[in-house]
């Protein structure tokens, strides 16, 4: 079974939205009306659904339809449209210049497999970026999970999960994502594996900068930290 939806039903469990996130985005968008946004791999549409006043149109995508189904059930917002499409399927799904915003959290770039992929994207979403558009993402930092030799991420837990997550490094080139979710109501354990591609920042801002962004900002957090090699989030806000 697909990792995400053995997790949807605890996914915002998991990953809550933080105001954190909500005033990322709208610190770093336009104020004008009639304003349109991207969410890439939305999962279960906490975000867009938070920040759904403040845009005209929120496109909001993800390719696990359990995640969307939560998403639709949840939300009561008239100018959100959720729909299955992958990541480098937006060219196909949407028209040139369609957006203001277009944001990727939740470590998503990372599941594309190489920096082929991932260049490809970048291609992807200035394409469908208006002219001063913002192209806001973040993922982990792995230039500090690599250059440490970390074995993995802080254990997420709260009332309902315990929420593990390791790290290995396979031979290819790639990283073995592994996690393990106790609920703790009824003891049940579920176990996934994924394998991520672990980009590298100075791989990502020489991406960028090939792709045409004109300008490329880099955080340690939501809150516009300074980048700090030894943080554990990467947070780009890039203007085409």
């Amino acid at each position: 079974m697909d990792f995400y939806t053995r997790i949807s039903k605890y996914y915002n469990d998991i990953f809550p939205i933080n105001q954190a996130q909500i005033s990322f985005v709208l610190s770093s968008s336009s104020e004008s009306g009639k304003m349109k946004l991207l969410d890439v791999g939305c999962g279960t549409g906490g975000l867009s659904i938070a920040i759904s006043p403040h845009f005209d149109l929120i496109s909001a995508i993800d390719t696990n339809d359990d995640m969307l189904e939560i998403a639709r059930n949840t939300s009561s917002a008239k100018n959100i449209d959720f729909q299955n499409c992958g990541m480098l399927d937006i060219d196909k799904d949407f028209n040139d210049s369609s957006f203001d915003t277009v944001l990727c959290f939740g470590n998503t770039i990372v599941h594309l497999q190489s920096l082929k992929e991932i260049e490809l994207f970048f291609r992807k979403v200035k394409q469908l970026l208006k002219p001063s558009g913002k192209f806001l993402f973040q993922l982990i930092n792995y230039d500090n999970v690599l250059s440490n030799s970390l074995a993995g991420l802080p254990t997420i837990e709260n009332d309902r999960i315990k929420f593990e997550r390791s790290y290995s490094l396979n031979e290819n080139g790639l990283m073995d994502f592994t996690t393990i979710l106790t609920v703790k109501k009824t003891n049940d354990m579920l176990e996934s594996n994924v394998k991520l591609f672990p980009v590298r920042k100075l791989q990502i801002e020489t991406a960028l900068i090939e792709t045409g962004f004109e300008t490329i900002k880099t955080y340690s957090s939501f809150k516009k930290d300074p980048y700090n090699p030894q943080s554990l989030p990467l947070v780009f806000e890039c203007s085409k």
